[in-house]
């Protein structure tokens, strides 16, 4: 076997284990969230489905991963947002286009969350720490790549996600 063959099927074995999870690994008083809204609100949006918001802001950080990323964004209800890198030193402003933010407005009146633990240790997995603040109301999320894909929020990450991806081009 070639020594890059050897290498290369070492590297993909490890990032495999690397995000794997089992009872074994699992931390024992790790939350994956910490709602700030009262216990019978944490497990929905701060707002119902049927209710107009007049004025929110979200804020998401992105850390981690095999390169050690730490980027942010922060959108407010009149579409203006600004996202920053940390590694590249780079910060961008500027404005949804209508059609994103109906769709943002949307995910912020109908995503309701529901709390989540990681199914266990992932080295190499992103973290989100979200922030929501609506008329008056705060939600406080942290997820990781293995506590996302349950938790009700994966839309608003990705639509988030994608705007960073973006605007950082």
């Amino acid at each position: 076997m070639s020594k890059f063959t050897l290498i290369t099927a070492l590297i993909i074995s490890l990032l495999f284990t690397a995000c794997g999870g089992g009872a074994a690994t699992q931390p024992a008083e790790t939350p994956a969230s910490t709602p700030s809204l009262p216990a019978k609100e944490a497990a929905s949006t701060p707002n119902p489905p049927d209710k107009q918001v007049n004025e929110w802001t979200v804020e998401m950080t992105q850390s981690g991963g095999i390169m050690g990323l730490m980027r942010s964004v922060e959108v407010r209800s009149d579409g203006s947002y600004t996202v920053k890198d940390e590694r590249l030193d780079k910060t961008v402003t500027g404005s949804l286009t209508g059609s994103d933010l109906r769709e943002l407005n949307e995910l912020m009146i109908s995503t309701s969350f529901s709390p989540q633990k990681p199914a266990g240790i992932c080295a190499d997995c992103f973290v989100y720490d979200i922030q929501i603040q609506m008329d008056g109301n705060k939600l406080n999320v942290k997820l990781d790549d293995t506590s996302l894909p349950n938790s009700g929020l994966e839309p608003l990450v990705a639509l988030l996600r994608g705007l960073m991806d973006a605007a950082l081009k």
